[in-house]
C-alpha cells in the first residue's frame, strides 16, 4: 500500500512522468488530426509524382488504359498545390544564406509560413489526391489480391523462419530470468520496478534485432537463391509476397512476444517479495484533473526555482499575512460515476522539494489540502457550523461535512517525502455531493499549499490524482497481469514497425542495408526529443559541423567562435542542416510513446483508449512504407506472370 502520509512510514515510490497528455480516438482521428496526416503523407507521395515524371513516368503514362490515364492526370493535376508547396519547402533550405535570416525561425517543412484555414484544407485536398495518384496501381490491382496466396506465403515465411534457428536467440532471456536476482535489489521500493525494467528491456533488445534480421534478409535471400524467380512467374502479385512476408514473421514473433510475455509475468509474480508485491505490486487506474497556480509568478507554470527541467512547478509557504498564500488548485472536469458508491476513495500524490534551508534530517514537509465540490456554500456551512454551536450539539463530521456542503479536509496534517508516494482517504460522500447538479463548474477542485515558509513544494499536473481502482483489496496480481500485457502490446507495436520497415527496404536494397537503415530510422524515431532541441539550437556548442570544430581546435562550447570564413561556412551549414532536418521530424516514427515500461513498472494501468490510438497511429504510419514497398517490388526487375 501507499504509504501514510499521517505519520513518518517507509514511504513508496511510484513517479510517472508525462511531458505529453495521453492519446485519445479524437486527437488521431479529429479532422486536425487527419489534415497533419495528409500533408504529411502528401508531401511524400506528390514529391514523388514530381521525380517520377522526371524521370520515366511520362513514357509509362502513355501505355495506360484510357480509363487509368484520365483518373491519373486528373489526380496528378489535383496534385500541383501539394508539389509547389514541396518546391517552397525544399528552397527554405537555403533559408541561411537569405539576406535577414533569423536563426531561431525554424517551423519546419509543411509549416513553412503560416496559412489560413481555407488554404491548410485545400492543401490537404491536393494532398490526398497524389496519395490517391501514388496508389491507383495498387487500388487497380486490388481484387486480383488473394488471401489463399497471401496466406501460403505467410506459412512458408513462417516455417523458413524457424528453420534459421532464429529462436536460439532468445535462449538468451532465459539468462537473465535465471540469473536475474544476482542483480536485482531487494529493496522493496525498487524490486519489482527493477525486475519489470530488465524484462521488458531484454525481450525489447532481442525481439527487435530478431524482427530486423529476418525481415531485412528475407527477400534478398529469396532473390539470391532464386526462389523468387520462380515465384513471380506464377500468377501471384508482387505486393501478395509483400503481404505474406510480413503476416508470416508477425506471426511467429506475435507467438514467440507472447510466450516471453508470460515467461517473464511469472518471473515476476515468483520473485517479486510479499512486501514488495503488497506495495509495488498494482495497476493504478488514475483520474487526473487540471492544474492551475494562484498567487504565483505564471498561472500556468507556478514559480521557477532554477531546476533545469521545467516539467514542475513550484509554490512556497506563506510569507506573512500580508502576502497571498500560493496555490496549486486541480480541476477535475470529470469524475466516475462509481467513486460515490464507496466509502473511501484514495488520492494518491507525488511532489517534489525544493528547500532553501536544509531543514531535519529524515523529515518531510507539511501540506495543506482541500477538497471542494461546485455545490460547497461557505456562507451556508459557516452558519450551519455556528448554529450547531450556539445549540450546544456536537460539531459535524467530516463525512457529514463533505455529503451535506461539498467540503473535505485531512483532520491530521500531511507530511509527504521527496518523490515518494503519499495518500490521503477520501468520503465517498464527497463524490456523491459532487456529482449531484448539472452546472458547468468543475465537480471537483482540490487546493494545495505549502505550511512552511522555507520550503517550495514541485508538483506537474499528474503527480496528484484520484484512485479509480478499489486500494482496499491490497496486492492486485490478476490487475497486474493485464498490465503487464498490454504492456507487452506496445512492444508489438514497436515491432510491427521494425519488421515493416525493413522488409520494405528489402525489396530494392540489400540485407545489410536494409538492416543499417531500418535501425537507423527507428534510433531517430527513439531519439525525437535530442533532433527537437538540436533543431531548435538548444544544444550546447551549436550544431554537428560546429562541434565537430570545437573537438578539433580544442575550443570551450560556450565560447563565441572567432569571425573566420571557415567557422561562417560551418555554422550556415549547421543551420541548413536544421532547416532539414526540422522537416525530416513530420516523417520520424513516434517509438518513444510506444514504450509502456514506466507505466508498468510505476503501478500505473495503461490507459486503453492511449492504446488504441497509438495502434491506429503506428498502422497509419506504415501505409505509406507499404505503399512503397509495392511500388519498389513492381519495379524490381525480376521474371513475371506475363
Amino acid at each position: 500500500m501507499a504509504a501514510s502520509t499521517m505519520g513518518f512510514l517507509p514511504p513508496t515510490f511510484a513517479v510517472l512522468s508525462l511531458e505529453r497528455d495521453p492519446l485519445t480516438i479524437p486527437d488521431i482521428l479529429g479532422w486536425q488530426g487527419v489534415r497533419y496526416y495528409l500533408l504529411s503523407v502528401g508531401a511524400l507521395t506528390s514529391l514523388a509524382l514530381l521525380l517520377w515524371f522526371f524521370s520515366r513516368g511520362w513514357r509509362q503514362v502513355s501505355r495506360m488504359t484510357p480509363g487509368t490515364r484520365a483518373a491519373f492526370l486528373l489526380l496528378t493535376l489535383l496534385s500541383l498545390p501539394m508539389i509547389g508547396l514541396d518546391l517552397f519547402s525544399l528552397a527554405r533550405i537555403s533559408r541561411p544564406l537569405w539576406p535577414n535570416y533569423n536563426p531561431d525561425d525554424i517551423t519546419g517543412f509543411m509549416i513553412a509560413f503560416t496559412r489560413p484555414a481555407w488554404l491548410d484544407n485545400l492543401l490537404a485536398a491536393s494532398a490526398f489526391a497524389s496519395i490517391l495518384a501514388v496508389a491507383l496501381p495498387f487500388l487497380i490491382n486490388l481484387p486480383r489480391l488473394s488471401g489463399q496466396r497471401i496466406f501460403a506465403i505467410a506459412k512458408l515465411s513462417f516455417k523458413e523462419a524457424i528453420r534459421k534457428r532464429v529462436l536460439y536467440a532468445f535462449t538468451g532471456l532465459l539468462l537473465i530470468l535465471l540469473f536475474g536476482s544476482w542483480f536485482i535489489p531487494a529493496k522493496s521500493s525498487d524490486q519489482l520496478r527493477t525486475y519489470v525494467t530488465v524484462v521488458f528491456w531484454a525481450m525489447t533488445v532481442i525481439l527487435l534485432m530478431v524482427s530486423a534480421l529476418l525481415a531485412s534478409f528475407g527477400i534478398p535471400g529469396d532473390i539470391k537463391s532464386q526462389s523468387l524467380f520462380l515465384i513471380v512467374t506464377k500468377p501471384v502479385e508482387r505486393v501478395e509476397i509483400l503481404l505474406g512476408r510480413l503476416l508470416g514473421y508477425m506471426s511467429l514473433l506475435s507467438l514467440v512476444l507472447l510466450v516471453l510475455s508470460g515467461a517473464g509475468l511469472l518471473y515476476i509474480l515468483r520473485g517479486v517479495s510479499p512486501e514488495a508485491a503488497e506495495e509495488s505490486l498494482k495497476a493504478r487506474a488514475p483520474v487526473y484533473g487540471r492544474l492551475r497556480y494562484e498567487n504565483t509568478s505564471s498561472s500556468t507554470q507556478g514559480d521557477n526555482v532554477g531546476r533545469e527541467w521545467e516539467y514542475r512547478g513550484y509554490i512556497s509557504g506563506s510569507q506573512g499575512a500580508s502576502t497571498p498564500q500560493p496555490k496549486a488548485i486541480w480541476e477535475f472536469a470529470s469524475l466516475p460515476a462509481a467513486l460515490a458508491n464507496r466509502a473511501r476513495v484514495t488520492a494518491e500524490f507525488t511532489f517534489d522539494i525544493y528547500r532553501t534551508t536544509k531543514g531535519y534530517e529524515n523529515q518531510g514537509v507539511g501540506i495543506g489540502m482541500v477538497f471542494t465540490t461546485r455545490n460547497h456554500d461557505p456562507e451556508k456551512m459557516r452558519v450551519e457550523r455556528e448554529s450547531r454551536e450556539r445549540q450546544g450539539k456536537p460539531p459535524l463530521s467530516t463525512e457529514e461535512l463533505a455529503g451535506l456542503f461539498g467540503y473535505f479536509q485531512p483532520s491530521s496534517s500531511i507530511t509527504f517525502y521527496d518523490f515518494s508516494t503519499g495518500s490521503t482517504d477520501l468520503p465517498g460522500a464527497l463524490f456523491a455531493n459532487a456529482l449531484e447538479g448539472d452546472s458547468k463548474a468543475p465537480p471537483l477542485i482540490v487546493t494545495v499549499t505549502c505550511k512552511e515558509s522555507t520550503q517550495y513544494v514541485g508538483m506537474a499536473r499528474y503527480d496528484f490524482y484520484l484512485r479509480e481502482d478499489d486500494t482496499g483489496s491490497g496486492a492486485d496480481a490478476v490487475r497486474f497481469s493485464w498490465n503487464f500485457l498490454k504492456g507487452s502490446m506496445g512492444l508489438w507495436l514497436r515491432i510491427l514497425l521494425v519488421t515493416t520497415i525493413s522488409l520494405v527496404l528489402s525489396t530494392y536494397l540489400s540485407g545489410v542495408v536494409s538492416l543499417l537503415v531500418a535501425l537507423f530510422v527507428f534510433m531517430l524515431g527513439q531519439f525525437q526529443e535530442f533532433l527537437v532541441s538540436l533543431v531548435l539550437g538548444r544544444v550546447s556548442g551549436g550544431g554537428p559541423l560546429e562541434n565537430f570544430s570545437r573537438l578539433i581546435t580544442n575550443e570551450v562550447a560556450g565560447k563565441q567562435l572567432e569571425n573566420t570564413a571557415l567557422n561562417n561556412v560551418l555554422m550556415n551549414t549547421d543551420r541548413m542542416l536544421r532547416e532539414a532536418l526540422a522537416g525530416m521530424l513530420n516523417f520520424l516514427p513516434e517509438v518513444k510513446s510506444l514504450s509502456y515500461t514506466e507505466y508498468v513498472s510505476n503501478g500505473f494501468s495503461i490507459g486503453g483508449e492511449d492504446l488504441v490510438s497509438n495502434t491506429i497511429r503506428t498502422c497509419a504510419y506504415l501505409l505509406p512504407w507499404l505503399l512503397l514497398g509495392y511500388h519498389l517490388l513492381r519495379e524490381r526487375e525480376v521474371a513475371g506472370p506475363t
